[in-house]
């Protein structure tokens, strides 16, 4: 088989094509692009229509753009959802083929009606039949149903409910909600399959638009049906597929010595990529209530160092948590009070909010540093932190309160109501102690950085951000 240029597979059978080029100032510069696919074939489709289009554009001395299939199929003017085709000339149509053959790789199958009209069939009647009742887009109907589940849901929960419906929208076309039926969602949970999706993650994703569209028959949006098109496509129910699931695993002592050995600040040279796997390893948070901490909720409350987390993935997470002694001794109280000196709102100020969180790029160098330590254990990712601290803190015999507390943590099942209600009423100074037991076999002072304020790191940032908001002024005002 010919090797495809700029095609990389991760520790996790993911495909992504490598970027590299060199910036302003000398440096070489390496980005990766997730394919979103485990599949080869689809993984070669999408490398060979990027490298097309990139050495095109490179040949042109234009700025390479990343073509997406979206671009493809609008090239050949391609509507899957009313079943349009158009080409120009016999050549023209044989690329239009290909074009159609990598969304069959990509999704499984072609759209009922596309695949009806490839083998020369008109709409059946079944299909006239459902043209219903008008209500609204489906995107219009899901920004309406996220924007009320901004009351009972967390932000990360209305970014990933939001990345599944677009997702959905991207494969059969924004109609009016009344146009989506079973079958629909049956082709779309079999696209997930055959893309290699495992049965959790696809049971989630049902979840999502089982919610909506259930939320859309309450509010008689959706009127085709009294149930949700849904129902009865979930792959097992939940205590079988629990049994099934492969949970992640705490790092052992070594692996914690290979992650945190001297070159770990080489590997991890921004505040984002040192500050997040250190505050993790020591308090068990999750990598997106650390990367979103504002500057100001690392403070000193009843003469405890502590930081304060305002939301999460659960009602649960919210939580004040001391800061480790030797969280402290590395200068991390040092960095929060230099990032509020410089009037800033988020303790890392340099990252922007996205589909994945403003802990996505420390996410990424952490999972390339994995790699590099040799670590490919599906089940040893960032999350591995958090099972590591609550796997030692019950192992030294801690309040199991004290752990609930300090890693935001629901209680289990069959708990007294009085046991979960005291469990958020523990004292700073009784979780500072039990986290003070917490310690790890590491070179401490090998750790430590000659600043670890990023002084010129952020100054650095900061410089181009000022000469950006200039720019922008100046622009606004020509």
């Amino acid at each position: 088989m010919i090797r495809v240029p700029r095609l990389k597979q991760n520790r996790h059978g993911v495909y992504s094509i490598r970027i590299v080029w060199t910036d302003a100032a000398g440096k070489r510069r390496e980005s990766l692009h997730s394919l979103g696919t485990r599949h080869p074939t689809t993984a070669r489709l999408l490398a060979l229509a990027f490298n097309e289009a990139y050495e095109r554009k490179r040949a042109m001395t234009e700025k390479p753009k990343l073509p997406n299939l979206d671009e493809l199929v609008r090239k050949y003017e391609l509507d899957m959802a009313h079943g349009v085709m158009k080409a120009d000339g016999a050549a023209d149509h044989a690329l239009m083929m290909e074009a159609l053959k990598a969304y069959k790789e990509i999704h499984g199958q072609f759209p009922p009606i596309q695949e009806a009209m490839t083998i020369g069939r008109p709409q059946t009647q079944a299909m006239v039949q459902r043209i219903l009742a008008k209500s609204m887009p489906f995107s219009q109907a899901t920004a309406t149903y996220l924007e009320e589940k901004q009351h009972d849901n967390a932000p990360q929960t209305l970014v990933e409910k939001g990345r599944t419906y677009k997702d959905f929208t991207d494969i059969f076309g924004d109609l009016d909600i009344n146009l989506y039926g079973k079958p629909e969602l049956v082709q779309w949970k079999t696209a997930d399959l055959k893309r290699g999706i495992k049965a959790n993650r696809i049971n989630k994703r049902l979840g999502q638009v089982n919610d909506f569209f259930n939320w859309a028959i309450r509010h008689g949006h959706y009127t085709a049906s009294d149930k949700s098109p849904v129902e009865g496509l979930f792959i097992a129910n939940k205590d079988k597929l629990s049994a099934k699931v492969e949970h992640y695993e705490p790092f052992t002592s070594d692996e914690l010595k290979a992650i945190f050995s001297k070159a770990y600040l080489e590997d991890m040279p921004k505040p984002d990529h040192y500050w997040i796997p250190i505050v993790s390893l020591f308090t068990g948070a999750r990598r997106e209530e650390i990367a979103s901490l504002k500057a100001a909720n690392v403070k000193t409350i009843d003469g405890v160092p502590c930081f304060q987390i305002e939301g999460g993935k659960t009602a649960d997470a919210r939580r004040v948590v001391p800061i480790h002694p030797h969280l402290n001794a590395l200068g991390f109280v040092a960095y929060a009070q230099h990032v509020q000196s410089m009037g800033q709102e988020f303790l890392f100020p340099f990252t922007t909010e996205g589909a994945n969180g403003r802990g996505k790029n420390a996410g990424r160098q952490f999972a390339l540093l994995l790699d590099k330590r040799g670590i490919k254990d599906d089940r040893k990712v960032f999350h591995s932190f958090r099972h590591t601290v609550i796997t030692r803190l019950h192992a030294l015999n801690s309040n199991p309160a004290h752990v609930m507390q300090i890693t935001g943590h629901r209680g289990e099942t069959g708990q007294s109501v009085h046991f979960n209600t005291y469990t958020h009423d523990v004292g700073l100074m009784a979780l500072a102690e039990t986290l003070g037991k917490l310690v790890y076999p590491l070179d401490w002072e090998g750790l430590k950085l000659p600043d670890p304020t990023f002084k010129v790191f952020l100054n650095r940032w900061k410089m181009i951000e000022d000469r950006k908001a200039r720019t922008g002024i100046r622009n606004a005002k020509a």
